[in-house]
């Protein structure tokens, strides 16, 4: 008798899974296509094609569901990638390389994810609780590189100017991005340009290496 279950219950679990990736791949299609506003139990439903109910007992609530969708992928970019991808190099690096190397970082990977920047153009005109909880993804990174950057003794504490840059710095790159997705002109600038972009990372560097050496 017990052989006989076993499959079964296999069985069970692999459709589970299936399920729950089709899903996961649903919330992304209606993402890209829909937006955020677009997003929503009964949409998510009907695009993988299975009933609202499993959502809520597969991810307790649509919020579960978002939850799990950004912490399986790459909606926001990761520590590694923020720092560059070489954490013995980025500790060789001072203080101030450093906040310029995550900073043009995070401007180059928030442009280069059209989900995250549909996302965030949502949240800037209709925010609500689904856009607060794909914003949350970003604070784990956000920690991961705190402690990466606070890897080296200093003289003067400058933790205050570092996050007063990160702060600054990350809604220039999320107006930006937003910005070219909707309207790339920008004060003459036209923001589809890669040398729009190089100008900007220049810029941004400058500024922090300027601003922490103060």
């Amino acid at each position: 008798m017990q052989d006989s279950i076993k499959p079964v219950k296999e069985k069970v679990k692999r459709d589970r899974k299936a399920t729950e990736e089709a899903i996961l791949a649903a919330f992304e299609v209606v993402l890209l296509r829909e937006g955020i506003q677009g997003l929503g139990v009964n949409a998510v439903a009907q695009e993988a094609g299975v009933n609202k109910v499993l959502i809520y007992r597969y991810f307790q609530d649509f919020n579960g569901l978002a939850r799990q969708w950004v912490g399986m992928g790459s909606f926001w970019p990761s520590e590694l990638e923020l720092i560059g991808g070489d954490p013995a190099a980025f500790e060789e690096k001072s203080v101030q390389e450093r906040v310029c190397e995550v900073l043009v970082n995070y401007l180059d990977g928030i442009r280069a994810r059209p989900r995250t920047v549909e996302m965030l153009a949502g949240e800037l005109l209709n925010p609500n609780d689904l856009s607060r909880v794909l914003a949350e993804g970003l604070v784990r990174p956000g920690k991961g590189v705190a402690e990466f950057i606070k890897q080296e003794s200093i003289d003067q504490d400058i933790s205050d100017k570092v996050w007063g840059l990160i702060y600054i710095i990350s809604a220039t790159a999320t107006f930006l991005s937003v910005r070219e997705r909707n309207n790339p002109d920008f004060l003459g600038l036209d923001l589809r340009d890669d040398e729009t972009w190089a100008f900007f990372r220049k810029i941004i560097a400058d500024m922090a290496i300027s601003y922490l050496k103060s």
